[in-house]
């Protein structure tokens, strides 16, 4: 059964399939909460793997970046929580799964986009263009999406914290050198006073 008669067949029960795959940048539109409590949660995430394609029983990890923290999630293709879910970019892959992706920064973390503009911002629930005002600007892949970018970003505090107390070591041995010249300079002069005695004591 191919994809298109197995997404018909789930919709008549009301239910979509999603047809995902490895390398898209999305934003998840997940609603959270129950009663009188639920919201909509936007999640900015890049498509790393999926398993068991085409079948209701298939999932796909995502990794993305929510308030600063990086999330991993599985998603069931099959999901009636899903809002929207919104086609950012879509990328050349070589390979079926991206975990190598998780190591990778700067330019090497960086994906090459195939996406054309009929697909661009596109709600792979209904199948049509989102207006632009309900889209996020930022459509790069930040792939070291991630604890690299954060890493990166914590080691210059660690350098400063690591030099201050450099510094101050310094200024010890500063002032250590400049008592003991001053001391020298002590000694010099009291040598000194003390041969102009011994001379005046001749005269």
């Amino acid at each position: 059964m191919n994809f298109s008669r197995l997404q018909a067949v789930y919709s008549s029960f009301g239910m979509k399939l999603l047809d995902v795959k490895v390398g898209q940048l999305l934003e998840i539109h997940e609603i959270i909460g129950e009663w009188d409590n639920k919201r909509n949660w936007k999640f900015k995430c890049l498509v790393l793997s999926v398993k068991n394609a085409q079948h209701p029983t298939g999932t796909f990890l995502v990794r993305g970046v929510s308030s600063g923290i990086v999330i991993e999630k599985i998603y069931p293709l099959c999901f009636d929580k899903f809002s929207k879910i919104i086609l950012l970019d879509e990328s050349k892959t070589r390979r079926a799964k991206l975990y190598y992706l998780r190591d990778k920064v700067g330019k090497w973390a960086k994906l090459k986009s195939i996406i054309t503009s009929e697909r661009r911002n596109m709600d792979l629930l209904t199948l049509q263009i989102v207006p632009a005002e309900e889209v996020t600007s930022d459509t790069t892949i930040d792939m070291a999406i991630l604890d690299n970018k954060a890493m990166a970003d914590e080691k210059p505090m660690m350098q400063e914290e690591t030099t201050t107390p450099i510094t101050e070591e310094v200024t010890m041995e500063e002032v250590t050198n400049e008592d003991t010249t001053s001391e020298a300079t002590n000694e010099e002069t009291n040598a000194t006073e003390t041969t102009d005695t011994k001379e005046d004591n001749k005269e």
